[in-house]
């Protein structure tokens, strides 16, 4: 899905990354991240949402969690992290990475709270009464209030399966007057997922209904309780470009994650502000019937792979780029497949891809290398896909 636009925009990431696989520094099934694209795609971001006024939360998900890519990323002045999940709040707060938004889309355990309060985030995302209360309990033992945001459901808004939960807009207002009861919490704010998506057809970003939900369940909110908000935060397809939709939704932050390394579906052809910064390595395994097998374990479902380049250098490969066979998510991932026809592949070539991935749901490690933009690559670490360090480079 990213070839091309990483050939184009980031020819030193893959020249880099076949180097590492050719000298032994790393294995296949590993995703090398270009620590100096993914600063550079940071400053960007952070300079559009100030000249917009808006504030955003850095996702990690994406990129395995990484701690060290996740500091890197804070030093531009995107501090704060929202946490897919409780594992990831729990990876990001313990390498000194300040929480922005925890328990969104995951909520979090109730064993799991009293360690989560204690890192501070600034708001925590909850989807029921109940979860509400736990939070409230646990932050009056630690003598705080903890702000949450209130996730919202309209009928007929897009949840993916296994993400549905949240205040129905029918029944927020009775829900809020609830929470607003309890001592050790504050409602700072809504939010909803996901607020924006990519349109095949269209070529653009655009806003979804749950949209119109996130703003219908701030103004309910504010007219039937009074209440002042600080935050609407309206996350999913955030980028340079997108920014913009937030603002003019009327949202106050956003939570990019793919835009730091450049793989938003609109910057599939390499034309947005943001450069490609990720690439997947592999090696071929074998050859069979027409198919050369290179070793799998970091494929995504729905991560659109077209094709791989194969072969030992920058020359030799840039002109091998070989067709994906399609691949079934039914099955584990022990290999991918490449359509040979007739093109020069051993078994032991670095192959190279470039797709949409969600490192963290895979069973990769994660190549952490800096100096890739002047000419110098230096392997800081290899990961694994949770953001534990393996091992110094």
């Amino acid at each position: 899905m990213f070839l091309d636009a990483t050939i184009k925009r980031n020819r030193a990431l893959i020249e880099a990354a076949i180097e590492l696989h050719h000298r032994g520094k790393i294995g296949p099934n590993t995703y090398v991240l270009d620590v100096d694209r993914i600063t550079a795609n940071a400053v960007l971001l952070k300079e559009e949402a100030d000249r917009l006024g808006l504030k955003l939360y850095m996702m990690t998900k994406q990129i395995g969690r990484n701690p060290h890519v996740a500091q890197r990323i804070a030093a531009t002045g995107i501090e704060q992290a929202v946490a897919v999940d409780p594992w990831e709040a729990l990876t990001l707060a313990r390498a000194g990475i300040r929480l922005g938004n925890v328990g969104h889309l995951v909520q979090i355990p109730s064993s799991m709270i009293t360690e989560i309060l204690s890192y501070q985030p600034e708001v925590i995302t909850v989807f029921s009464v109940e979860k509400a209360k736990e939070i409230s309990l646990e932050a009056e033992k630690q003598g705080r209030v903890q702000d949450l945001l209130l996730r919202v459901v309209g009928e007929g808004d897009l949840i993916y399966p296994g993400q549905t939960g949240g205040f129905s807009l029918e029944r927020l207002v009775v829900s809020a007057r609830e929470i607003m009861a309890l001592t050790g919490v504050r409602i700072a704010g809504v939010t909803v997922f996901p607020c924006f998506l990519y349109n095949n057809d269209s070529g653009a970003v655009e806003a979804t209904s749950n949209a119109q939900t996130l703003i219908r369940g701030a103004q309910l909110l504010r007219d039937e309780l009074g209440l002042e908000l600080s935050q609407i935060n309206a996350p999913s397809a955030n980028s340079v470009a997108s920014l913009a939709h937030v603002r003019e939704l009327g949202g106050t932050h956003a939570e990019p994650g793919h835009a730091f390394t450049g793989t938003t579906p609109l910057n599939a052809n390499g034309s947005q502000p943001e450069t490609p910064a990720l690439v997947y390595v592999s090696e071929v395994s074998h050859l069979y019937d027409g198919k050369a097998y290179t070793y799998g374990g970091g494929f995504y479902p729905r991560g659109h792979v077209q094709k791989a380049m194969v072969g030992t250098n920058w020359d030799g490969a840039v002109e091998n780029i070989l067709p994906a066979a399609p691949r079934s998510a039914e099955n584990i991932d022990y290999y991918g497949e490449l359509l040979l026809n007739g093109s020069p592949v051993k078994v032991g070539d670095t192959v190279v891809y470039a797709f949409r991935t969600q490192i963290f749901v895979t069973r990769s490690e994660v190549a952490v290398v800096e100096g890739i933009s002047t000419g110098e690559p230096h392997l800081v670490g290899i990961y694994d896909s949770w953001g534990n360090l393996i091992r110094n480079g």
